[in-house]
C-alpha cells in the first residue's frame, strides 16, 4: 500500500524489556515507519524491565529518544514502576515524560481508538 494507506494511524507500544537490543531495534523500527508515515502517532509506554530505556544511566538510546520526541513521538514512563524502583523523574533521559500507570495509559489508548503492540 501507499504511504496515504496509513494517514491517521496511532499506536501505543508496551515495552517491558530491559534489553537493549530491543530498545535499539525498536528505535530502528520507529524509523522506519515514520519514514512511511511521518504524522503517525505513536507512543511508547515504558514499565518493568522496560523503564531503563528512559532511565540516564541504563539507556543506550538517549539520543534517539531526544530525536523522535522532538518529532512528537511520545515516551512514557509509569509511576508506579518509577516508584517501585525509586527513580525521579529527573532521572529519566530527555524527551520522556510519566504517566501514572503504564497499563492504565494502555488501555485508554485502545479505548481512544490506538493500536497496541507489546514489544
Amino acid at each position: 500500500p501507499r504511504a496515504d494507506a496509513y494517514k491517521g494511524l496511532k499506536i501505543v507500544f508496551q515495552l517491558t524489556s530491559a534489553d537493549t537490543v530491543i530498545h535499539q531495534t525498536l528505535m530502528s523500527q520507529l524509523k522506519n515507519y515514520l519514514g512511511v508515515a511521518p504524522d503517525m502517532q505513536v507512543e511508547v509506554v515504558c514499565h518493568g524491565g522496560g523503564l531503563g530505556m528512559l532511565i540516564k544511566s541504563t539507556s543506550v538510546v538517549q539520543k534517539e529518544i531526544k530525536a523522535f520526541a522532538d518529532k512528537g513521538v511520545s515516551f512514557v514512563a509509569c509511576e508506579f514502576a518509577m516508584k517501585k524502583r525509586k527513580v525521579t523523574h529527573e532521572q529519566l533521559v530527555a524527551g520522556a515524560g510519566s504517566v501514572i500507570s503504564g497499563v492504565m495509559e494502555i488501555a485508554k489508548k485502545q479505548q481512544e481508538g490506538w493500536s497496541y503492540i507489546k514489544l
